[in-house]
């Protein structure tokens, strides 16, 4: 996997018709981290998160709220929850190799190397 993939697209998603407003639509997705939401060209997401898009469908209008993953999902304090930016290992697996920078997992977030 590269440490950016782009999971999930708009015309991908499962929306579910609201039971209040037959206007809403909505959809749920959990990004790992390295996965991005592309919702448009200007709009992108990535994990670790959790993104409840809601639609509204007269106003053609998109709502979106974040919320951090559950920890039965995601497990902050585990390194291998990322995939490492050093060796190129995947998420949830060993790195390869003696690289001192595996040492700490290092996975790039916005750009940047942490």
């Amino acid at each position: 996997m590269a440490l950016r993939e782009v999971k999930y697209i708009w015309e991908s998603l499962e929306w579910v018709p609201s039971t209040r407003n037959k206007d809403i639509k909505r959809a749920v997705v959990s990004l790992m981290p390295g996965e991005v939401l592309e919702i448009d060209d200007d709009w992108q997401v990535e994990g670790p998160v959790r993104v409840t898009l809601r639609y509204y469908q007269s106003k053609k209008a998109t709502l979106a709220s974040y919320a951090p993953l559950r920890k039965d999902e995601f497990d902050l304090d585990n390194p291998l929850e990322y995939p490492c930016a050093s060796c190129g290992a995947d998420r949830l697996e060993p790195c390869i190799g003696f690289n001192t920078q595996c040492t700490f997992r290092v996975f790039s977030t916005k750009g940047g190397k942490l």
